[in-house]
């Protein structure tokens, strides 16, 4: 969803890059999708993420967001950029990418699971699939990596 986010607000713009604070404002301000403050936080997430990278004083997309499918009328769920799991994240970003719902994408990640018998962990599994759509995921594979290592 924060990828989601972050490419929306650049289109809308219509800029490649902005300030910190005029990508701030313009979410909060001029796209009424959040507060000043929770703006600041999702700029923030988006950064340490590496959605979003430094370019002088300006921030810039990390990835191309001409390949992010934006719906008409969207507008964020603060909920779901606050409680995220590195496996919502993959689905999420299966389904910006492809296009395909949600519950479609859960439904396949979870039959390829079970042809396992469960064994691999669920977000090997979604990079799994992200892969059969030709979805760019790489930046996840340490953190799912981490994880199941860990776990």
């Amino acid at each position: 969803m924060l990828r989601l986010v972050i490419a929306a607000a650049f289109k809308a713009k219509g800029k490649r890059s902005m300030s910190k604070s005029e990508l701030t404002y313009f979410m909060s301000f001029d796209l009424k999708w959040f507060t000043h403050d929770k703006s600041k936080l999702v700029v923030e997430r988006a950064i340490k993420k590496g959605l979003l990278v430094s370019e002088g004083d300006k921030l810039k997309p990390a990835f191309d967001i001409s390949k992010v499918n934006v719906p008409v009328d969207f507008k964020p769920d603060l909920n779901s950029l606050e409680y995220t799991t590195i496996f919502e994240e993959i689905v999420e970003e299966i389904s910006v990418q492809t296009g395909i719902d949600r519950k479609k994408i859960i439904s396949e990640i979870n039959a390829v699971q079970e042809k396992f018998e469960g064994l691999p962990d669920i977000e090997v599994v979604a990079l799994v699939v992200a892969r059969k759509y030709g979805v760019d995921v790489s930046q996840y594979v340490s953190e799912v990596e981490k994880s199941v290592f860990a776990g």
